[in-house]
């Protein structure tokens, strides 16, 4: 009887042993991180451009004549036939409210961080954030300090992303930093020309 039961405690112990060998792999969803991540940065790209084209337009008045609708039209509206542009729907992560705040955001003060990356100031490192990475260029102390609040501007808007993609992808929040990862290879993959940025293994280089 004591035997039988050293054997089955014996036994528990080496179960229990082998179950806290298992390596639990939980799913990433990396390539759907990657796509999503791609088409924010379009986003923020494309709303930088628009909102540039906008300020440099002069300011006029225009009377709007609203189009008239043409017979087809007519017929179109009546038969409950849909014109092709009408069926184009954005992604739902983009047109997410949230996301869309961030990246109007980031657009708005886009043109600001290309200027002192070109200047060599500031580089993307390979947490998917922007890096001061010399201010030897910036002698003026207000324009140093100017620099550091946009780089903390732009980081926090970066964070509260990666929190609304975890949350978009049903990614527990415990895989963030692979979340920067993917991120980190867009940003590097759509930097321009001089462009410092910061490879996986940490060195820097100018793209």
């Amino acid at each position: 009887m004591k035997t039988s039961k050293s054997m089955g405690v014996l036994l528990g112990a080496c179960v229990l042993g082998l179950v806290a060998c298992v390596t639990i792999n939980v799913y990433f969803p990396e390539a759907e991180i990657k796509d999503l991540s791609k088409k924010i940065e379009e986003q923020v790209r494309e709303e930088a451009a628009k909102a540039s084209s906008e300020e440099s337009e002069p300011s006029e008045d225009k009377t709007i004549e609203e189009p008239q609708p043409s017979s087809s039209g007519l017929l179109d509206a009546l038969l409950g036939v849909t014109p092709a542009y009408a069926q184009s729907v954005p992604d739902p992560e983009i047109s997410n409210p949230a996301v869309r705040k961030i990246i109007e955001s980031r657009a708005a003060r886009l043109q600001q961080v290309n200027e002192y990356k070109s200047l060599g100031v500031i580089g993307e490192n390979n947490e998917a954030l922007l890096e001061v990475r010399s201010l030897d260029s910036l002698s003026d102390l207000k324009a140093r300090a100017d620099v550091q609040k946009l780089v903390r501007a732009e980081n926090a808007d970066r964070e509260q992303l990666f929190k609304e993609i975890a949350a978009a992808k049903n990614v527990d929040a415990s895989q963030i930093p692979q979340i920067r990862t993917t991120y980190a290879s867009t940003l590097r993959e759509a930097a321009r020309r001089g462009d410092w940025i910061q490879m996986p293994d940490g060195s820097w280089k100018q793209k």
